[in-house]
């Protein structure tokens, strides 16, 4: 119930905001979903990403002959039984290797994407209905590949936030804790976040930000790495964590400034002192980089 809540708490934040940018956020959720209800046995999950009236079949290469073999339809109740099974029998998988999402293409009420899995490669079809992404059709193909790894157009995704509410009471205090109202929006953000898998946590080393960043580490298995704004090399770091998806958790003044050194522009201006509630996306594949400012209270 909280993991159905906090799905639909984000995407009616996303909603509120440009079409483009929240479309691709919403399928790439729907994605990740329905790697985790074949990976973890999350039945859940599963059922919000799949339409019941699934249509998924696809290509086994036969290792002796080398062709492909057609293999045969995975309905909707299969697809769950199969997840169901995966979870009881606890063959739960948790590599990333063998793990990634791309959106192709988006329209106004269908998209395409890719997803690579363990079984192999597959090219899925969405529709969206009352303002949700959910996959109609899969066609695939296994087993996995290396190749299917595109390691020079891998996207690398950065999700950037400034520390929660602080505590003011001391105004000679230069390292406070969060006050209650942020140790709830830090815990807020790991719910708000609760779909999107992250591979890094970054934090600056100060309580108010390692005490919003935490939550979402835990969540995530990952422990917090710290940083330095003042002496933080973009390259260097965009090199470091490519491929993955990271949080960087800053401050009003760092956590724009950082966004804008990964964009290699100046496009956004310090943080209002009472605004902590923006959540910058950046997103970097080969061809480009692309940005958006999203507000989640």
């Amino acid at each position: 119930m909280k993991s159905f809540l906090a799905t639909v708490l984000l995407l009616f934040s996303f909603s509120l905001f440009a079409q483009d940018t929240s479309d691709k956020a919403q399928i790439e959720i729907t994605l990740n979903n329905y790697i985790d209800g074949f990976y973890k046995g999350d039945t859940l999950k599963l059922k919000a990403a799949l339409k019941p009236r699934l249509y998924k079949f696809g290509y086994w290469k036969n290792k002796d002959t080398g062709d492909y073999e057609y293999y045969e339809q995975l309905t909707y109740a299969n697809a769950l039984k199969m997840a169901q099974n995966t979870k009881e029998k606890g063959k739960i998988r948790t590599e990333t290797k063998m793990r990634s999402v791309k959106v192709l293409e988006i329209s106004n009420h269908i998209a395409a994407a890719k997803v690579t899995g363990f079984w192999g490669l597959d090219y899925v079809l969405l529709s969206k209905d009352n303002g949700k992404w959910m996959i109609e059709q899969v066609i695939w193909e296994g087993p996995f590949e290396e190749k299917f790894i595109e390691k020079s157009h891998k996207t690398t995704t950065y999700y950037l936030i400034r520390h929660a509410e602080k505590d003011r009471s001391d105004k000679t205090n230069r390292d406070p804790h969060l006050t209650e109202d942020g140790l709830k929006r830090a815990e807020n953000w790991a719910n708000i976040l609760k779909d999107v898998k992250f591979d890094m946590v970054y934090s600056t080393d100060y309580n108010r930000t390692k005490e919003t960043a935490t939550p979402t580490a835990r969540a995530n298995n990952v422990e917090v790495t710290y940083y330095d704004p003042r002496n933080m090399n973009s390259k260097e770091f965009i090199e470091t964590t490519k491929g993955k998806t990271v949080l960087v958790v800053g401050h009003s003044n760092t956590t724009p400034m950082f966004t804008n050194s990964l964009l290699g522009e100046k496009k956004y201006e310090m943080i209002a002192d009472d605004n902590n509630a923006n959540l910058y996306i950046v997103t970097i594949t080969k061809d480009s980089k692309t940005s958006s400012v999203l507000k989640i209270d």
